[in-house]
């Protein structure tokens, strides 16, 4: 029974939602679990005074909300009030709480830029496509104009999340802005297999004809795509289908099950329409 943890305090009934991760806590450990998972990423503002109201009035953990309040009266930082927190719970193991405390250092010499770029790769890595693709959004209006590796990194990222959604030219168009910037083969074959994928053979013949560093490629694409069984007619069905996945992938039950409906009553109509 060694490595049963007593919990700290109660059980919240009515759970606070923590914006920054897209998360409901129900008690003060989940709240140490976000904080160790996610260490790289946290700003001050995700422990503000909602937070430490609802440690108060409903995880009844009087005296941390009462350090937390002293903390943030006395201008703490966020390291201060990160490791408060984890001190005061013992939810922790010491090897764990290192490792915190060595990402708030990392953290705090990182600008507004980078931190942005990480929790865009957190969501694009999560799969939730919606908040990647705001954040990248943002960074493409607020880089400065220097920061021409940075931007290649953010094309990069929307042409994967244009891709994952089944929108292969406007994938095509963000990864050829990558490449404009980056010059690299890697940048360059993205943009082909993008559209590629989307294109009957003549279509893609024709669009690279006068494109050599992509002519100079494509027989190495086509093996790769022949391989993996890429290429295909992107016929609107499929769209369709792979379209709704997303949807469901991302929480949308709405929007999946109208489209699942419609798909449905379209293939009774065409089922009908063979029986008549």
């Amino acid at each position: 029974m060694s490595n049963v943890k007593m919990c700290v305090g109660a059980r919240s009934d009515t759970p606070y939602y923590m914006k920054h991760f897209d998360t409901q806590l129900y008690s003060i450990e989940e709240l140490c679990y976000i904080i160790t998972q996610n260490a790289f990423l946290l700003e001050e503002e995700d422990f503000d005074d909602n937070l430490i109201e609802w440690i108060r009035d409903r995880l009844h953990l009087n005296p941390l909300s009462d350090m937390l309040i002293n903390l943030k009266n006395g201008k703490a930082g966020l390291f201060e009030i990160v490791m408060t927190i984890l001190g005061y719970v013992g939810y922790n193991t010491e090897k764990e709480m290192r490792e915190v405390r060595s990402l708030l250092e990392q953290s705090s010499h990182m600008d507004q830029f980078d931190k942005k770029l990480n929790k865009a790769r957190m969501y694009l890595d999560q799969g939730k496509l919606s908040s990647a693709e705001e954040e990248y959004r943002y960074l493409e209006d607020s880089l400065p104009d220097g920061a021409l590796n940075e931007l290649a990194v953010v094309y990069h990222n929307q042409g994967v999340i244009l891709a994952r959604k089944f929108y292969f030219m406007e994938a095509a168009e963000r990864f050829r802005k990558e490449y404009d910037i980056a010059h690299t083969k890697s940048a360059l074959m993205s943009y082909m297999y993008a559209v590629r994928i989307c294109m009957t053979e003549k279509q893609y013949i024709d669009y690279m004809a006068d494109n050599k560093d992509a002519y100079l490629l494509s027989m190495e694409l086509e093996k790769k795509m022949s391989d993996a069984g890429l290429i295909y007619d992107a016929g609107e069905d499929k769209h369709q289908l792979a379209t709704l996945s997303v949807y469901k992938a991302e929480g949308n039950l709405t929007a999946y099950k109208d489209g699942m409906n419609e798909i449905i009553r379209n293939m009774k109509e065409e089922y009908r329409g063979m029986c008549s």
